[in-house]
Parts: structure tokens; C-alpha cells; sequence
């Protein structure tokens, strides 16, 4: 019965401290996240980024990897083809596959800063 006891008290005390930190994290108003429109039909969140300054290039090839990894996930083989981006657009084109026999498939998306909306466009 006490190691029961002492269990559960050790589960709650945990619990509390996992609500609390979460509750008293910082978080940065200069933080942006991207809706993620898919094939045309599913949205979702993206990682979200610091663009509060402009858009780098590493910025960009980050958001362009995270929308990637978020939407095919890290199972496949991919290689970024092109990445373009100015203060409005970042567009980039994967090639991607199963394997490295299969790096047939295309993976297009274009991230639009201002409307914070990411389309991609796939094939399967």
C-alpha cells in the first residue's frame, strides 16, 4: 500500500511540475506559424519561425525542411532541387523517393509570409 501511495504522489508531483513549466514558458511574440495547406485540402501547423526581421536564406531552407519532414515525413529519401525566396515567397522543389531507385516523386511548396500560408503540392 505505501509504495502505492508513494507512487502516486510521485506521479502527481510530476504532473504538476510538467503543467507549471509548460504554463511558464516564454513565448516570444516574434515566434510565426504557418498553416500548411496539403494537396489542396488538409491545413496544419507548421514549426513556427522568427521572421520578424526579414527572411534569410537559412530561414528559408528551414521552413522549406520542416514543411517537408512535417508533410512526408523523415522515412524517405529527399534532395532539394531549388529554393527561391524574397520578402513575400519562398517556393522550393524536393525530389524525393522510398529509396534511392525511387527518386521520381515531386514535392513542391510555396510559403507565403504575409498570409502565413504554406501549399504544397505532391505527388505519392
Amino acid at each position: 500500500m505505501v509504495i502505492i501511495a508513494v507512487s502516486f504522489a510521485v506521479y502527481t508531483w510530476t504532473a504538476y511540475e510538467g503543467v507549471w513549466s509548460r504554463k511558464n514558458q516564454e513565448t516570444h511574440s516574434d515566434v510565426t506559424r504557418f498553416k500548411t495547406v496539403v494537396n489542396g485540402m488538409s491545413s496544419r501547423d507548421v514549426v513556427p519561425f522568427d521572421i520578424s526581421n526579414g527572411l534569410t536564406m537559412e530561414e528559408a531552407k528551414l521552413i522549406a525542411e520542416a514543411t517537408f519532414i512535417q508533410v512526408m515525413g523523415r522515412n524517405v529519401v529527399s534532395r532539394l532541387d531549388t529554393l527561391t525566396f524574397n520578402d513575400t515567397q519562398v517556393e522550393a522543389c524536393y525530389t524525393w523517393g522510398y529509396d534511392e531507385n525511387d527518386m521520381g516523386h515531386m514535392f513542391n511548396m510555396t510559403a507565403d509570409p504575409t498570409t502565413l500560408q504554406i501549399t504544397v503540392s505532391h505527388c505519392y
